[in-house]
């Protein structure tokens, strides 16, 4: 069992995509996104075996890593229905189609989405259940909450990726997915986020250390020959010449546009984009707020006037 951790615009799909590719893999993409909208919006959570709640966000802590554990675990009973109806199903996990498609031809014959989701529902459960390892990859789940599943599934790993926090906050911006609404808000909320998750972390390796991986993304896209092979051997899985030309294709093939997808190529001049891009009080607001972290993974403290001549953020010391 394989979770990759993370933060929203920081890497985790790619560095997921990179892992997922063995053979008999059952991945499943951001499981708690549809649960987080519905527990936003104040919606009644139905489960697939019938029942309904009403999920506070401060019962958060206690649901998302249950929902994880069921997914891990394929007890399909016990997930929420608009987790097994999310369209990411069908964008980010196209090995699920037949299930996806199964589902959307029952709604359009006027079932019932339990009704539906139950009629299709065994694509996935035979997929999970006699897959060789079992992938997931979220940004919903804090390292807090990681442990209980450490605790809960002993063949658990976890890749926790970190990546610089102006190039996480500068491509939120861009793509209007903060979750709050100022612009300072979100600074503060990303940065003290990353801070309580590693130190967390930090506690959890005391424990967990052979089941626990952190990963600064900058270092991945600069050195994938090097860190993915690493990735592979912590997670006891072959690293396979197929395996390799795929990695070499995924991060330095030619570029192209495309904001959500990991084969665009080029992925160190993605990673270092920001650089380019971001404006000057993006980075001096940033700067105010989460500096403080820039040390405890090797970034360094960059001026705006000099960003013209500046490749690059990570260069770790000592």
């Amino acid at each position: 069992m394989r979770l990759v951790l993370g933060y929203m615009r920081g890497g985790t799909t790619l560095t997921a995509d990179l892992i997922r590719h063995t053979e008999g893999d059952f991945y499943m993409f951001e499981p708690l996104h549809a649960l987080s909208q519905a527990v936003r919006w104040n919606n009644t959570t139905k489960f697939l075996n019938g029942t309904e709640r009403t999920i506070l966000k401060e019962r958060l802590e206690y649901v998302y890593p249950e929902m994880i554990y069921y997914w891990f675990t394929c007890n399909f009973d016990h997930i929420d229905l608009t987790a097994l109806t999310d369209p990411f199903i069908a964008i980010h996990t196209p090995e699920h189609k037949d299930y996806y498609k199964c589902f959307e031809d029952n709604m359009k014959e006027n079932k019932s989405v339990i009704e539906s989701v139950k009629d299709c529902v065994d694509f996935l459960s035979i997929r999970c259940s006699t897959a060789k390892t079992r992938t997931i990859k979220t940004v919903r789940l804090s390292m807090l909450m990681a442990g209980k599943l450490l605790k809960w599934l002993p063949n658990l790993k976890i890749t926790y990726l970190i990546r610089d926090p102006r190039g996480i906050l500068n491509s939120q911006f861009e793509q209007h997915v903060t979750e709050e609404n100022d612009t300072i808000a979100t600074i503060k909320k990303v940065c003290n986020t990353i801070s309580t998750d590693f130190t967390n972390f930090k506690y959890l390796e005391l424990c967990y250390k052979n089941r626990m991986l952190i990963i600064i993304y900058e270092n991945l896209c600069q050195y994938p020959s090097i860190l993915v092979p690493k990735i592979y051997k912590f997670l006891n899985v072959e690293f396979t010449n197929e395996t390799g030309n795929y990695v070499k294709r995924i991060m330095n093939g030619p570029a192209r546009k495309c904001h959500y997808c990991t084969d665009r190529g080029d992925a160190l001049g993605n990673a270092y984009r920001w650089i380019r891009d971001i404006e000057e009080k993006t980075l001096l607001d940033i700067d105010l707020h989460c500096s403080f972290l820039y040390s405890h993974f090797g970034y360094q403290h960059l001026e705006y006037d000099k960003l013209n001549s500046t490749k690059a953020s990570w260069e770790p010391t000592g």
